[in-house]
């Protein structure tokens, strides 16, 4: 007499669920983001990797990272006034913003030189060196909010 194997033994089944696993996560937002993030890293590593080490391009990386935050400040502020109850002006709400976020300067400062230093470091390793330590730090800041803030993390 022959037995059929078990839904978790028949590859066909264990297929379908890897699949429909894969699938669920794959329309996820987070995982969207995270992609787009990981793609936008890597291809500002490369194309700052080519302008500075191929093309040998001259360019301060202060204004360079200056530019960059202006541009996610103008955005951020565009978002925020797209959320804005009518009674409040965007220029009330980036105040309360920035009268809240004043714990946040020390972290923003260490942004700043770890974005400093990166032009440095670029100009030493390779690019994909760099994208994988660069990705890392992802990594790592979860992790160690993990341990030391007790943090947990769910897909």
């Amino acid at each position: 007499k022959q037995t059929m194997a078990s839904d978790s033994e028949h590859p066909a089944t264990n297929g379908n669920r890897w699949m429909a696993f894969i699938g669920q996560y794959m329309n996820s937002t987070r995982l969207m983001v995270l992609l787009i993030l990981c793609f936008q890293n890597s291809l500002f590593t490369v194309l700052r990797r080519y302008s500075q080490g191929v093309l040998k391009e001259v360019y301060s990386k202060h204004e360079v990272l200056l530019l960059g935050e202006i541009i996610k400040m103008t955005y951020s502020a565009w978002m925020i006034s797209k959320t804005l109850p009518t009674d409040v002006t965007i220029q009330q709400r980036l105040k309360y913003l920035v009268s809240t976020s004043k714990k946040m300067i020390v972290l923003a400062c260490i942004y700043g030189a770890m974005n400093i230093l990166s032009f440095v470091s670029l100009r030493n390793i390779s690019a994909g060196m760099f994208t994988i330590f660069a990705q890392c730090k992802i990594l790592t800041t979860a992790s160690f909010s993990t341990i030391i803030l007790s943090r947990q993390y769910s897909w």
